[in-house]
């Protein structure tokens, strides 16, 4: 009977004539094979399995996965037994509905199997926000990339360009991405980095959210300013490039947060040695606000020769 009732279901595909085929189905208590339940299943959520095909998901219905889990048809990987469901005639049962869940379930639920490459999901900062996996991702895309990622065109004037895994960045992180409008930035619109680059969305979180510590992930890009050196700037040991620097984008050169160099080094050196400001109580300071301090002290980001980092 069951037989019938799919070949039914695939000449015909009425939604009702569906529903009537779970019944029957549920009324003959049989144990469906797995042939079986796929092809009910693909007669309500035919979208699902068409798309699936196309993604990385896909790799749930070869027969090495099917022989690892014993999970057949694919979606039982994911939406846990579907028998209760079929025998329900399309009721809820016991299926795993990823809308009907906690995001700390369904990213449990994703982590079964996306564990080792995640493994400090639970303590990111997304996960702590209560972000869901399918936030970003999307598990019955077409998208045949690894990542599976929802695409987000960016329209925000000046931005467009972001593309990629950056553009969904950009929907939470506007304000952030608006940076990179400024003329001074990370090459970002050019498509030369992404904010994966400098950035792992799936790491614990961190004061700085960088996926090294502090400064190192900037030196994996300048490496000639990341040392080590004999003298190092302080800046640079306590609180990192961002003491100084706007990562993102800035409308100062060198991406720095000030406009004048010696306006951002007093913001740390308020105490300087005399002679910078001059031996005269009534004279004009030597060095004030629009004096060069690299012009003298030229190895700013760290010395071997010099702990004053003068040239």
């Amino acid at each position: 009977m069951i037989e019938s009732i799919v070949q039914m279901i695939r000449l015909r595909g009425s939604a009702g004539l569906v529903a009537g085929a779970l019944l029957l189905c549920a009324s003959a208590d049989a144990q469906l094979s797995s042939e079986q339940t796929t092809a009910l299943c693909t007669a309500c959520h035919r979208d699902k399995f068409e798309t699936t095909v196309r993604n990385p998901h896909d790799l749930l219905a070869s027969v090495e996965w099917r022989n690892r889990t014993g999970n057949s048809p694919a979606c039982l990987n994911c939406h846990g037994d579907v028998a209760e469901h079929i025998g329900a005639g399309g009721g809820l049962g016991n299926v795993f509905a990823f809308r009907d869940e906690s995001a700390s379930a369904q990213n449990d639920r994703c982590l079964t199997c996306h564990s080792d490459t995640h493994p400090d999901f639970n303590n990111s900062a997304h996960s702590l926000a209560g972000l869901t996996c399918a936030s970003c991702h999307s598990q019955h895309s077409s998208d045949e990339s690894a990542a599976a990622l929802l695409r987000h065109p960016v329209q925000a004037t000046g931005l467009a360009g972001i593309t990629g895994s950056s553009a969904l960045c950009v929907d939470c992180h506007a304000e952030t991405a608006s940076d990179f409008a400024f003329n001074e930035r990370h090459r970002l619109i050019e498509g030369i980095l992404e904010c994966t680059s400098c950035h792992d969305p799936h790491s614990r979180a961190s004061r700085s959210l960088l996926g090294g510590f502090r400064q190192q992930q900037c030196a994996s890009c300048h490496n000639d300013k990341g040392g080590p050196f004999v003298f190092e700037h302080a800046a640079s040991r306590v609180e990192g490039c961002t003491a100084c620097h706007s990562p993102h984008g800035s409308p100062n050169r060198h991406i720095l947060t000030h406009q004048r160099v010696a306006e951002l080094c007093y913001t740390c050196h308020a105490e300087v040695p005399q002679f910078h400001s001059g031996f005269s109580p009534v004279g004009s300071p030597r060095f004030d606000l629009d004096t060069q301090c690299t012009n003298c002290h030229l190895t700013i980001h760290g010395s071997n020769l010099d702990p004053f980092f003068l040239r």
